[in-house]
Formats: structure tokens, C-alpha cells, sequence
């Protein structure tokens, strides 16, 4: 079986797509609510009665991404979270500051967008490691997926990137990971105007194996015990084994624009180029990009299983969807998540990731 694309709407976006022993959803908001914890609660009945509709187990979940219009307010989601999600069985994950799409038909107060990695294979065994309410790490079908990762101990971006860095390197030695085997890396960062101090420990770090994956101002909570001083909470995915089959495309220092693993390819963030200056212009550039990439790579549109669209600014997300909507295959479209979040680069009006079936 190649993907399965499930409660499409046409041109739109799929509910959930299916594929190599994966269920991909789409970001779930309940703007017919009006505080949060009455939105974390509408959500996650969804879900339950998503999980139900296609058969998926609660304890079978991967990875949760949760963009919130308010990290700070992540205790008010995740104390409705860890009473709904399988307590022996916790997935990892990352919350983070990024305001969902405002506006719908039942609701303009859109407080967080909830979106899961789901197993679907119960013959394969799922490893979670330091379980607490959530988990550190889980494995699954030859993949490690981290919770985000902060490094709070020092002060400024680059500092606290070589930090986070560091600790990887424990947990690696710990679980019998290996960096060069990282396939994604996604950082969320306070404040892009500090973007430049990352790249030394990353091209330090990763060195001829960089994986690919997303940077972008998506803050990580500020009102934690070590005070507002969090400039990056970082997660990894890495591919487990002795000598897993990794090819990666377009190497460059710090970052590969795709990296094969598994029979899935998953893209790093794509902006436009500086002479395009909207919105809507960027947004048909990066389409357009994408077309040539798929056809260098052999790839194909209607096996997109993801796509992770960050703008700087939400109040033009039509824009966005426009231009994508005329890219991708009508008929069998991604699951997605579309969010505010700004790209590196003062004129980037957005940054887009696919992840990829190679079939």
C-alpha cells in the first residue's frame, strides 16, 4: 500500500494520510469555543472520534505538535491533555507559540492547533524512553522521535543551540543513537533577529550529515522556572539501527534540502527568493520550486503526506492557500498544518515543508 488519503476535501487539505505504518493528521482547532480549555477539550472529542472513524489507538500515538497563540498558556491545554492521552503511554512532542488561522465559519478566536503522528502498525513494537507525563523519546518502525529540547543554563541563542546540541549527544550515547543518522531538525526560536548564531554549532555539529528540517520564530514557552530566557526548543528525528539506508540531496553546511529515509522524504523549509516581495508572489515562487525539485527527485504530488506552512502573517493566509492550492493534486491532497511564524530573512513572507511517500 502507497497513501491513503482520508476525509479529502477537494483542493483543500486531507484529514489524515496513511503510509508506511504512519497516520499524518491534520492540525485540529474547535474555534466554536471560546477559552482555551474548552478548545483543548473540543479537540481532543475529535479526536477520539477520529480515532474510533479510522480504527487508530490512543496508546499508538506518536508525536503531538501543538502551535498555541500563547505558549505561555501550555498548562491550561496540558493538564486536559495528560487526562485524555494513555498515561502509560505518552507520546513525545513539542508546544509552541504560533497563532493558528483566526478565522472560520464558527469562531474568529482560534487559541491552538492540535496535529498527531499516529502508529498504525501494532506488529511493530513502540519503545518510549523517560516516560514522565509525557516521554523524552519514542521509537517506532526504525525512527526516534524527541520532544523538543531546551538548554536554559546559558543566555544567548547560539550558546543555548550548542547546548541543546551537547545534551543530544548524551541522549544518543544513552539510546545508541548516532547524530550523523539525524534525518529532520526542527527549531522554534524566540527571536529570528538572532538567526545567525545558529549556524556555526549546527555546521559544527552535524558536520558532512545535516539533516533537514525548519528554523523559525515560533517561541517556545517563557513562564517556566528558568524565566523568559528559552531562545530555542529544538527536535530531533532520527533514524535507529546500525547502518540505516539515509540518502540525503543538496548538501549544503548545516542542512540538507531532503533527506530519503524509509520510504518517506522529508524536505527542509523552502522560502522564495529576495526578488519577490508578497505574500502571494513567495507563495507561488516556493510552488513552483517545489515542481522542479519533484520532478529533479522523481517525486510525486499526490504522495505529499505533510505539509507544514509557516507565514509571517496569518491575516493573509489566502494568499498562501491560493497558491498551493493550484500545486498540489486535488484529488489526494496532504494533511497540514498552516500557522504565524516568521522565516529567516527580513523579507520571507513564509517558509514550506513537505514530507514526502516515495512510492
Amino acid at each position: 500500500m502507497g497513501i491513503q488519503h482520508l476525509d479529502v476535501s477537494k483542493g483543500g487539505y486531507s484529514r489524515v494520510t496513511f503510509s508506511k505504518n504512519l497516520a499524518f493528521f491534520t492540525g485540529h482547532a474547535a474555534p466554536q469555543y471560546q477559552t482555551l480549555k474548552e478548545q483543548a477539550e473540543g479537540i481532543l472529542k475529535r479526536y477520539d472520534e477520529l480515532f474510533k472513524q479510522f480504527g487508530l489507538k490512543k496508546s499508538n500515538i506518536l508525536y503531538t505538535t501543538c502551535f498555541m497563540k500563547n505558549a505561555d498558556d501550555e498548562d491550561e491545554f496540558a493538564d486536559i491533555y495528560f487526562q485524555w492521552i494513555d498515561p502509560k503511554n505518552p507520546p513525545a512532542g513539542v508546544t509552541v507559540t504560533g497563532l493558528p488561522i483566526q478565522h472560520s465559519p464558527v469562531g474568529d478566536n482560534i487559541l491552538m492547533e492540535l496535529s498527531f503522528i499516529v502508529a498504525t502498525n501494532d506488529s511493530l513494537p513502540i519503545k518510549r524512553y523517560d516516560v514522565t507525563r509525557g516521554c523524552r523519546m519514542v521509537e517506532y518502525d526504525g525512527m526516534a522521535y524527541f520532544t523538543g529540547h531546551v538548554y536554559p543554563k546559558v543566555d544567548t541563542l547560539g550558546e543555548q543551540v550548542a547546548g541543546v546540541l551537547n545534551r543530544y549527544d548524551e541522549l544518543f550515547e544513552k539510546f545508541g543513537l548516532k547524530k550523523e543518522n539525524v534525518i529532520a531538525a526542527n527549531g522554534f526560536i524566540k527571536n529570528m533577529a538572532h538567526y545567525g548564531e545558529i549556524a556555526e554549532p549546527f555546521n559544527a555539529y552535524f558536520g558532512e550529515n545535516p539533516p533537514a528540517g525548519v528554523i523559525v520564530e515560533a517561541p517556545p514557552r517563557q513562564n517556566t522556572p528558568f524565566g523568559p530566557k528559552l531562545e530555542i526548543e529544538l527536535a530531533l528525528f532520527v533514524a535507529t539501527g546500525e547502518n540505516p539506508q539515509i540518502t540525503r540531496r543538496d548538501v549544503v553546511p548545516g542542512m540538507s534540502r531532503v533527506v530519503e529515509y524509509n520510504g518517506i522524504a522529508w524536505f527542509t523549509g523552502h522560502s522564495a527568493r529576495p526578488e519577490f516581495k508578497t505574500l502571494a508572489t513567495q507563495s507561488e515562487a516556493v510552488m513552483k520550486r517545489y515542481a522542479e525539485l519533484f520532478e529533479q527527485f522523481g517525486y510525486k504530488k499526490e504522495n505529499i503526506l505533510m505539509e507544514y506552512g509557516y507565514v509571517r502573517d496569518i491575516e493573509q493566509v489566502n494568499d498562501y492557500l491560493g497558491a498551493r492550492k493550484v500545486f498540489i493534486d486535488p484529488e489526494n491532497p496532504p494533511a497540514g498544518v498552516v500557522v504565524q511564524a516568521k522565516p529567516s530573512g527580513d523579507e520571507n513572507q513564509l517558509e514550506v515543508q513537505f514530507i514526502v511517500n516515495l512510492d
